[in-house]
């Protein structure tokens, strides 16, 4: 008997660490990402002078990999590059995710923290907590949407084309307006 409660306790203590059940709820991880675009939703095609958007891998604050293509590939998304340091940003990161959070499910934000920054990239998340997710996505990424300084917000259509970017922010009305352009219901 004594033998059973000592495997017992051992296996009590071994559990969290084997990673059971802790991660699924991660702010800005695998939980955040979009489910299936709800019903009805209809998608305007992009203006016929947007450029594809560059393709990317990153990794969620939880270790979960995602693939651009991926995010936009049934919605469009608002990528916004921001920093856990800059107080600005959390301010734009939150008005994409209250922009998108008018249209239930039809548009998607990520948040694009750099490599330096991926540290404090799930305590950003969770201080943040807009039920989205953040991703940590290396130099070349930033560069390629021409993100050089944290604060920068870039529109994708579905489908992948960059609509518009905002390199100082933008405001959810100004995020909202753009979105409404791409998505009716």
């Amino acid at each position: 008997m004594r033998r059973c409660l000592i495997l017992l306790t051992v296996l009590a203590l071994l559990l969290p660490l084997a990673g059971c059940g802790g991660d699924d709820d991660v702010a800005g991880g695998a939980a955040d990402l979009p489910g299936p675009v709800p019903a009805g939703v209809e998608f305007a095609k992009p203006p016929a002078s947007a450029l594809p958007a560059p393709e990317f891998d990153a990794e969620l604050v939880d270790g979960t990999a995602v693939r651009g293509s991926e995010l936009w590939a049934d919605r469009p998304v608002l990528l916004v590059f921001t920093a856990s340091f800059c107080e600005r940003c959390r301010e734009i990161h939150r008005a994409a995710a209250e922009a998108v959070e008018g249209f239930g499910g039809a548009a998607g934000v990520v948040g694009m923290l750099g490599e330096d920054d991926a540290s404090a990239g799930a305590e950003y998340a969770d201080e943040l907590d807009l039920g989205h997710p953040v991703a940590v996505a290396d130099e070349k990424v930033w560069l390629s949407y021409a993100a050089r300084e944290p604060g920068i917000v870039v529109l994708v259509s579905k489908g992948g084309k960059v609509v518009r970017g905002w390199p100082t922010g933008a405001t959810a009305a100004e995020l909202e307006s753009a979105l409404g352009d791409l998505i009716s219901s």
